[in-house]
């Protein structure tokens, strides 16, 4: 079976690095974008299994990439794992428009990502 490809999309590079890092050791096959037009830009050209998407980021907010990415055929119902540094519940209207996820507040255990990206690759498979 071929690794699962995943994009880490944040703004600030030291999570960036520590999230791959983490995923790597997991098994997984890890690529970086540094905001949400740089992810979508990457999904024009590549394909990935899973994205973990910061909420605060300039140019285009986890949200809107999130958003987009539901609405897209072909990444319709990719799972994605949002990180936000709000403690705070998703709103409601925003929950459907983003397909399947799961929030992690930051700071977050890097043990507790691993649980959530095996458990929705999971889910996406059966």
């Amino acid at each position: 079976m071929d690794r699962h490809r995943i994009l880490v999309v944040d703004d600030d590079p030291g999570i960036r690095l520590a999230v791959s890092l983490k995923l790597r050791g997991a098994g997984y096959e890890v690529f970086q974008a540094s905001d949400g037009v740089e992810a979508l830009e990457f999904f024009e050209s590549g394909s990935v299994d899973l994205a973990v998407l910061d909420v605060g980021m300039p140019r285009m907010d986890g949200y809107t990439v999130a958003r987009t990415l539901h609405q897209r055929p072909a990444t319709q119902a990719m799972p994605v794992v949002i990180l936000t540094a709000q403690d705070i519940e998703i709103p409601t209207d925003v929950a459907p428009e983003i397909g399947p996820h799961h929030f992690l507040t930051k700071p977050f255990s890097p043990r507790k990502l691993v649980e959530v990206v095996i458990d929705l690759l999971d889910a996406a498979e059966s």
